[in-house]
């Protein structure tokens, strides 16, 4: 399957405020509202699009960038904005916080206009005083990246990227190589992060855990009787000696995989990488354990999850927009 998609999906459920996070199939459902991760990821996307799409991507980062602006707080970043356009929820510093940082990081790099990358910078300064109260790992390894991309906080980097790996030592056993003793959502990130990190500060140790918890989670997540990837479901997770839940599966866990073995392939150069990074991409087409495509052709979207025997046909932001990252990903290294 070819990396190609179209940005038609993305520019549907996105009007003046930001991206819509629901859709009742296709169509944005206003009354659910916005989020701050859907915005930053919707940002980053646009960031990253180049050839035929980059008109549309261009004309679509003022907005993403203006609702991260919008939801800062001196106490972190507003996660939920309801369709009165009241946030839902008090200003902090979970996972809202890191992939805003990630996302505004990427802008003061990658943005084509300096009034952007200014105001990106700006607000990321400006927040960067919240790290040293960052407590989950998964914030840790959104801000590590995040970092990745502003290395004037290196320092800060630094004590996260410890901070991880210690978790890491703290949860890890002969059997269970991870941070936490539960293996959740969007479960790329603390090993990409590392990864990330290892490129800054050339230490060793972030490398040695990045790779090590990376080949603990395919091992985990990779059905070798039917040759592809079978996530981690949200209905129940995967805690530590318990068995892991088969659905629903979320594109998200699709893209996370694909972007991990992506930077994994960068770093160590290992073909493994490269060949499950297209594993996972293909599980959007149908290699999955359904044999189910998650790709709607006719609208640019993407099915919501894949459940015990069909698909979620609701075609959210977080969905569509984890594919096309997924896909950008791949084209870097291929």
């Amino acid at each position: 399957m070819k990396a190609t998609f179209s940005l038609k999906h993305v520019s549907r459920i996105t009007d003046h405020i930001g991206i819509i996070e629901h859709c009742i199939f296709a169509k944005p459902n206003h009354k659910e509202g916005y989020c701050v991760d859907d915005n930053a990821r919707a940002l980053l996307a646009c960031l990253r699009v180049d050839g035929k799409e980059k008109e549309t991507a261009q004309q679509l980062i003022p907005t993403y960038l203006r609702f991260l602006v919008r939801a800062r707080d001196k106490k972190g970043f507003h996660q939920d904005l309801n369709q009165d356009l009241i946030w839902k929820d008090d200003a902090g510093v979970e996972d809202g916080f890191g992939r805003a940082m990630v996302a505004l990081g990427e802008t003061t790099l990658s943005a084509s206009q300096d009034n952007q990358k200014l105001t990106a910078a700006f607000i990321f300064d400006q927040q960067a005083f919240l790290i040293p109260t960052i407590k989950y790992p998964r914030v840790m390894a959104q801000t590590i990246i995040a970092i990745s991309k502003r290395i004037k906080f290196k320092k800060e980097l630094i004590v996260l990227s410890d901070k991880l790996t210690k978790d890491y030592q703290k949860h890890s056993s002969e059997s269970w190589r991870w941070y936490e003793d539960i293996l959740t959502y969007e479960n790329g990130l603390p090993p990409f992060s590392l990864f990330c990190a290892f490129q800054v500060t050339k230490n060793q140790k972030y490398l040695e855990v990045a790779k090590e918890s990376l080949d603990f989670l395919i091992e985990q997540v990779y059905d070798h009787s039917k040759d592809c990837f079978s996530f981690v479901g949200n209905k129940g997770w995967y805690p530590k000696d318990k068995k892991p839940a088969i659905f629903d599966q979320q594109p998200i866990e699709a893209g996370s995989m694909v972007e991990v073995c992506a930077k994994a392939y960068e770093v160590l150069k290992d073909p493994k990488y490269l060949h499950f990074a297209r594993t996972a991409f293909l599980w959007y087409s149908g290699k999955n354990i359904l044999g189910l495509p998650m790709i709607d052709n006719l609208t640019g979207g993407v099915y919501d999850g894949l459940e015990s025997q069909k698909v979620n046909q609701n075609e959210g932001a977080e969905s569509v927009l984890s594919y096309i990252l997924a896909c950008l990903a791949l084209k870097e290294i291929e």
